[in-house]
């Protein structure tokens, strides 16, 4: 009996001792120049828990207002080591400790892996692949290759310095995230060589560690996100050449990270706030150096290394970069963008109760976007839809609402129409916000109501909705003026419309817009719940019919693509939708407050779309929409998600 219970111990003591064994480490080698380094103010990082589809990322981070140490990531820094938190950036600046993309790499490879995992960082301000990080197999080692391999050799061959719970149970190098770029990226030839030699640097270090296809993330230069310039566009071109390298499939990746480019720290930046003595608090809440160092924002340092960590993740067999917050159909679908919002802007959005008129380029514009708003006047939003303007204009069009809007051009002249339904007539105003004309009540003093809700031009004729009043489509010359009153304006002794349900007829008048390039256009008839299509004779041609109680509220059109927002949903239903249809028929709805977590998005009062004329991903161009709600007041850009 007592061999048999010996035979038994030694049989089960081996398992007991393996299964006590600690895993090798799992070492992730994190190298570049300034942006690898650091430059993200930590000060700014809670920043990160406002934006409406990430913010929910800052608890990864941070509990009951400290910052999460982690105990299962390591980190060493050149010298600087411990365990993961905050603070492994630059060394401290005017405004405090610093972060790079280590913090958030390490925090999703640190939740991906049981065994600990250790994060080597080897990163030097103002280097090139060219000279200080030239590869071997290219004429180097280039001085500071040589020093990474250096730090990279002195940590493994100590590990238990920086990681205190290692116990001899070895090491797996199972990454490279490299972000670099910059001091290539200025010089035209550095940036023509660039895909060679940092494809050659893939294979040196490869054969130097010993590892074949060590899967590599390459962090795409995203400063100044998709406006950057056309050197910038260049180098981002020749880092995504490195990742199509037949051989590097499946195990090389570029990181896109432009898309977290932070729009309200751009225009901080650029309206040169962060000089402004009253005023640089605000910039420094936020961001806290230039744009280079993708503007010092903690939040843009920790989507950037979220994003890399998770395409590491991708290129190790694990679960890749989680699918935007998206709404809307299979192709059609549509992510939340935040832009800068003036502060005046903010203030009084709350009674937001309009619409936008798009400059078209098609029709000789800028593409910018334009509406006005009550305490406020003119707002200009840029044609690449990342920030807002406030231009003002004239007591007349700050103090009243403005329904709706649209663009008039006179030779090369940019100007607003802008129907209001509060003080019952329509501005005709230059892009400074001056009223040039106003076209008074069509009834006259004491006749008729004059609530308008939207005004269109077509083929030179002015067309305006009566439609909180009798609903009749009054017409005009938008450049007739009286004679002895030029800034009056003359209506035209003809229109169409009035109450009913029968074509020609409408409940509530409430939008209308051209058809580009016809002499036609399409009234949004509100309480009827249709689109109708209408000749400049007021000759019914066509509708479209939606389900009762949605009450659509305008229509807006890009090509075959048109875009309707809803007051309410199915039935009567609350929150309520925006339509995108392609060639007359529904292709996406999108649902703001249930899919993209909008709050306040209830009613849907307008729409207006665009099409970027950079091509987008898969060299498709990308449908914008910018949406206003009403009741409350709200504006909000959505951007297509590619497949």
């Amino acid at each position: 009996m007592r061999h048999l219970i010996l035979m038994v111990f030694v049989v089960i003591f081996p398992a007991l001792v393996l299964a006590d064994a600690p895993a090798p480490v799992k070492v992730f080698i994190l190298a570049g120049q300034s942006n690898m380094e650091g430059k993200g103010a930590v000060n700014t990082l809670e920043y990160l828990g406002e934006d409406p589809e990430y913010g929910h990322l800052l608890a990864d981070i941070q509990k009951d207002g400290e910052w999460i140490v982690r105990d299962d990531v390591f980190i060493d820094y050149l010298g600087r080591s411990g365990p993961l938190t905050v603070g492994y950036g630059s060394k401290p600046g005017p405004h405090g400790p610093r972060i790079g993309p280590e913090l958030a790499i390490g925090t999703v490879l640190g939740d991906a892996f049981d065994e600990p995992v250790l994060l080597i960082k080897t990163a030097w301000g103002g280097k090139d692949v060219a000279k200080d990080f030239l590869p071997p197999s290219m004429g180097g080692p280039g001085e500071f290759y040589s020093k990474m391999m250096e730090n990279v050799d002195r940590v493994l061959g100590d590990i238990q310095s920086v990681y205190p719970g290692y116990q001899d149970q070895g090491y797996e190098i199972c990454g490279l995230v490299w972000f670099q770029g910059w001091n290539d990226m200025v010089d035209k030839d550095k940036t023509a060589a660039y895909a060679e030699r940092f494809t050659a640097f893939i294979d040196d270090i490869r054969q130097h560690w010993k590892v074949d296809n060590l899967p590599v993330v390459i962090g795409e230069l995203g400063s100044g996100g998709f406006k950057a310039s056309g050197g910038v566009a260049r180098f981002r071109a020749a880092q995504a050449e490195v990742a199509t390298v037949d051989r590097f499939e499946g195990n090389v990746k570029m990181t896109h990270t432009a898309q977290y480019w932070d729009w309200n720290a751009d225009q901080l930046y650029r309206d040169d706030v962060w000089k402004k003595e009253e005023e640089r608090h605000k910039f420094y809440r936020i961001a806290s150096d230039r744009p280079y160092h993708y503007l010092g924002s903690g939040k843009i340092y920790y989507l950037m290394g979220w994003a890399m960590g998770h395409d590491m993740k991708e290129l190790l067999g694990m679960e890749g970069l989680p699918p935007r917050c998206s709404t809307g159909g299979e192709f059609y679908r549509f992510a939340h963008r935040v832009v800068h919002v003036p502060e005046l802007v903010q203030q009084n959005i709350k009674g937001a109760h309009g619409g936008f008129a798009v400059d078209r380029i098609a029709d000789g514009g800028d593409g910018s976007t334009w509406f006005c708003l009550k305490g406020v006047g003119l707002v200009r939003i840029d044609p690449e839809l990342t920030t807002m303007k406030v231009i003002g204009g004239d007591d007349a069009i700050v103090n009243a609402n403005v329904h709706n809007s649209c663009i008039l051009r006179q030779g090369n002249k940019r100007l607003l129409v802008l129907p209001s339904d509060e003080a019952q007539k329509i501005y005709i105003v230059d892009d400074k916000g001056k009223v040039m004309r106003t076209f008074p009540n069509p009834y006259g003093d004491g006749g008729g109501a004059f609530r308008v809700c939207d005004v269109e031009v077509v083929e030179g004729l002015m067309f305006a909705a009566n439609g909180y009043a009798d609903n009749i489509i009054f017409i005009a010359d938008p450049f007739a003026g009286k004679t002895e009153q030029p800034d009056v304006g003359v209506w035209a002794p003809m229109s169409f419309g009035g109450g009913g349900t029968a074509h020609g007829k409408f409940g509530t008048a409430h939008g209308i817009t051209a058809v580009p390039g016809t002499d036609v256009f399409t009234i949004a008839d509100r309480a009827n719940a249709r689109l109708e299509s209408y000749t400049r004779e007021g000759r019914y041609i066509g509708g479209i019919q939606f389900e009762a109680g949605t009450m659509p509220c305008d229509v807006d059109y890009a090509g075959n693509l048109a875009v309707v927002g809803c007051l309410k949903g199915a039935g009567g239903s609350t929150p309520a939708p925006i339509h995108l249809l392609q060639d007359g028929n529904i292709a996406a709805t999108l649902n703001l407050q249930e899919d993209l977590g909008l709050e306040g998005w209830t009613h849907v009062h307008n729409a207006a779309i665009r099409v970027l004329s950079k091509p987008g991903h898969l060299g498709i161009p990308r449908v914008m929409i910018i949406a206003s709600g009403w009741n409350p007041g709200r504006i909000a850009i959505l951007e297509q998600v590619m497949p």
